[in-house]
């Protein structure tokens, strides 16, 4: 996964069991882009506030099981799909 950003995510990620990689780095790219969303750049706050509401929403979509296909979205889906831990009744 290339990184911007001067993070240590793509070695520690090796760490990991395979089986957890992918999973753990959908989680990372939504984390990473979201954090950006909130502080990177010179965009002013309500632009800012806008794109965190939109990966809210994005969530929320997620949550009733619908399949994003856009590059943060989708692998975040498949790894909640994929590894969701069911809540008790």
């Amino acid at each position: 996964m290339p990184v911007d950003h001067y993070e240590n995510f793509p070695v520690a990620s090796w760490l990991l069991p395979a089986r957890l990689r992918r999973p753990v780095e959908a989680i990372y790219r939504f984390a990473r882009s979201a954090d950006d969303i909130a502080d990177e750049g010179d965009a002013p706050p309500a632009e800012r506030l806008a794109g965190l509401a939109a990966y809210h929403a994005a969530l929320d979509r997620i949550e009733r099981g619908e399949m994003p296909d856009d590059a943060v979205f989708g692998p975040l889906a498949t790894a909640v799909r994929d590894h969701a831990i069911p809540l008790a009744p």
